[in-house]
């Protein structure tokens, strides 16, 4: 076990580094895989495992010397890192922007397990004890795939449990010229290992240098990602609550034009209606007034702005067979701008009217608003019928829809809450749907 074998200085001694980020390329991999997935792991194992067996075998070879063996070595850590990237297209489903970035993380985490081994082979050579195995053993390839792939897994797992999501619309300049940094910094440090460690404390003091560097731009790394995905959602969000802006000011043009030729139709229905005998035709006019007077209804509570929300959604829940009461002072919300009213009523009711809409029967579908003032707090409570099975996380039911923009409605809400020292909670049982939002109006002036 201790001596030098010809299977790990022939083949596996120039294949590990393939094996490594083939493992990382299992680990990091997402869920939207390629057809025929797995024959494109295997076709990429192979791929990766002759790449990395010819360019070492080159290195071994034909360059003579530390400097040479420096660049090739430094060589293969390239061809290899820019092979991982093609795998990974090669494989699943992903943007520039992501490959680039599993591109620096595989790179990453490479170079983390490969210098922890080191510095373990290193630090046990210092130590000058008894040799548990030779360069070329079985031993040596056993102890040194169980820590590449302990570290792998770790580092993976916590990646993926701080990383929510993989920066796939970030810039990709940033990311290249980040990217080609660390590469190059990689580089150069293989190159130095090679050339400028002649003895054991050097080498030793070397690889525990680059591990430290490494471990730290791991830190980093998950950092900028988690920023780069905060920068994003506040952006979607953003253009979100801009959007339905946008969308109840055209709805008050609309719902204005529509009052005042409901308020017409019916003075003129009125004027038929002194001329008209047949039983028909007054049947008619009944059933046209109704329509009318339904979707004429203005909503008035002292508000201008909730005015607009309040009508759109009634005529709404009028064509959706949805009924809609409403208790509101519209005053009481006066500490807040127009488009946190926007967002906060809006999301609220069309939330409400969503769960309402897939409620099998229409007797049972009702939306009920009520605001109130209890002591410095302005209360908000907004409930609905509800059938669909219903996921609470962190006291927020999760949307069912898919795509860019959905969800933000409920943590738009929230965060009006918190901005005004206040909370948003839901309550979800017996097919009775509760969201109550609570606001400290003093919070506005502070």
């Amino acid at each position: 076990m201790m001596t030098d074998h010809w299977y790990i200085r022939a083949v596996d001694h120039r294949i590990s580094t393939a094996i490594i980020f083939f493992l990382l390329l299992i680990l990091i991999g997402k869920k939207h895989t390629r057809a025929l997935y797995p024959l494109r792991l295997f076709t990429s194992l192979l791929g990766m495992c002759l790449i990395s067996w010819i360019t070492r075998y080159a290195t071994d070879v034909y360059l003579v010397g530390p400097v040479w063996q420096g660049l090739g070595h430094s060589l293969h850590l390239l061809v290899m890192s820019l092979l991982f990237m093609g795998a990974y297209a090669f494989c699943y489903q992903a943007r520039a922007a992501e490959l680039i970035y599993v591109n620096l993380l595989a790179l990453t985490i490479y170079k983390l397990a490969w210098n922890t081994f080191k510095v373990f082979a290193a630090g046990a050579d210092v130590a000058a004890g008894p040799a548990l195995w030779t360069q070329y053993s079985i031993m040596g390839s056993m102890v040194s795939y169980a820590t590449y792939g302990t570290v792998c897994l770790i580092t993976c797992k916590l990646h993926q449990k701080i990383v929510k999501k993989m920066p796939n619309q970030a810039d990709i300049l940033p990311m290249l010229v980040s990217y080609g940094a660390f590469l190059c910094c990689q580089i150069l440090l293989e190159f130095c290992g090679r050339v400028f460690t002649a003895d054991a404390s050097a080498l030793f003091l070397y690889y525990l240098c680059a591990l430290l560097y490494t471990l730290i731009t791991y830190v980093v790394l998950l950092v900028i990602s988690q920023l780069t995905y905060y920068r994003r959602d506040n952006e979607d969000m953003h253009n979100f609550i801009k959007n339905k802006m946008q969308y109840y000011q055209m709805s008050h043009d609309g719902i204005t034009s529509l009052q005042i030729k409901c308020h017409d139709l019916k003075h003129q229905i009125a004027a038929i209606r002194t001329q008209a005998q047949k039983e028909n035709f007054d049947k008619y006019l009944d059933q046209l007034e109704d329509s009318i007077i339904e979707y004429g209804t203005v909503v008035e509570c002292g508000h201008e702005t909730i005015n607009i929300v309040l009508t759109e959604k009634n005529i709404l829940c009028s064509t959706c067979g949805v009924k809609f009461s409403y208790i509101i002072d519209g005053t009481l919300f006066n500490f807040m701008s127009e488009m946190e009213i926007y967002s906060l009523f809006g999301n609220a009711l069309d939330n409400a009217l969503e769960s309402c809409t897939k409620v099998t029967s229409p007797e049972k579908r009702f939306i009920s608003l009520k605001a109130a003032a209890r002591g410095d707090m302005v209360i908000l409570h907004v409930e609905n019928s509800y059938e669909e099975a219903l996921r609470i996380v962190d006291g927020m039911p999760q949307t069912t829809k898919k795509g860019s923009g959905h969800g933000f409605g409920l943590r738009s809400i929230q965060s009006i809450a918190e901005k005004y020292d206040g909370v948003a909670t839901v309550q979800a049982e017996g097919g009775l749907f509760k969201l109550t939002v609570l606001l400290r109006p003093a919070a506005a002036a502070a």
